[in-house]
């Protein structure tokens, strides 16, 4: 309990200063624009991935518990047409908690509609 008192507040400074440090930009026309049938589409797949709440077991390997991180993925969203159809693709870049490890399989495609309907998966 002593601690408590101690802890809570160095780090709400600690929070503080790091808040100071951000610096908003001006501008977001250069930043990725991305509409809500998108944001739908993105969501769906990457719920239907990597579900929120997902639990490593203890005996799992490195890799195992690298490719349960959202982080490991870069995620591509394309739509081709203006269909209301998005594909998304997650790759892994096991570099980020695995590095040297090479994987050929461990991402995923999705087809999915601009109400976050899953059409296909690969």
């Amino acid at each position: 309990m002593k601690w408590t008192f101690f802890v809570v507040p160095c780090c709400l400074m600690i929070l503080t200063e790091v808040a100071a440090k951000v610096r908003f930009p001006d501008s977001y026309e250069k930043g990725a624009h991305l509409e809500r049938p998108m944001m739908v589409a993105l969501e769906a797949a990457m719920n239907d991935f990597l579900p929120p709440g997902t639990a490593l077991r203890k005996g799992d390997d490195l890799v195992a518990r690298c490719l349960s991180l959202r982080e490991t993925f870069h995620v591509l969203v394309w739509q081709p047409n203006d269909n209301n159809i998005f594909f998304v693709r997650f790759t892994p870049d096991l570099s980020r908690c695995a590095p040297g490890v090479i994987i050929t399989d461990g991402g995923a495609e999705y087809a999915i509609d601009g109400e976050g309907r899953i059409l296909a998966r690969q």
